[in-house]
């Protein structure tokens, strides 16, 4: 069946597979961030996330929240699972109406890369050199 963008459906899961989150059509933005907190949350050298409009996310599954400060000075909540601990899926301040969804989740190797990647002053010295099209914003 070919699907256009509006019911392209994917579904992201947590690592367990309790927690799961539906995205219906493409994202609005996709994009990586090495602000220290993403960093730190994500195990990595970065977050690496797609934004969807909140009527086209759907979640199932127990979840609990984490809220905290950015370093841009706005709230973020990621929601995780309370039996792996794995963040699924959040919220922020500067993002009304968008939902967040952690791209690992999707297990989906096809993805597309990222658009920007905030808090470039922060990345890890051997991302110096990034894929041709990633936009490299120094703060947030």
């Amino acid at each position: 069946m070919n699907q256009t963008n509006t019911t392209r459906e994917r579904i992201a899961a947590c690592g367990c597979g309790h927690l799961t989150v539906t995205a219906r059509g493409e994202p609005v933005e996709i994009y990586a961030c090495s602000c220290r907190d993403c960093q730190r949350r994500s195990g990595g050298a970065f977050s690496y996330a797609a934004l969807y409009p909140e009527a086209m996310v759907t979640t199932a599954g127990e979840h609990k929240t984490f809220r905290r400060i950015g370093e841009a000075g706005r709230w973020i909540e990621t929601e995780f699972c309370p039996d792996c601990g794995m963040t699924v899926f959040f919220r922020g301040e500067a993002l009304p109406g968008l939902v967040g969804v952690a791209i690992g989740c999707f297990a989906d190797a096809d993805f597309p890369q990222p658009r920007r990647l905030y808090w470039a002053s922060r990345r890890h010295r051997w991302l110096a050199q990034l894929p041709d099209g990633v936009e490299l914003i120094e703060t947030q």
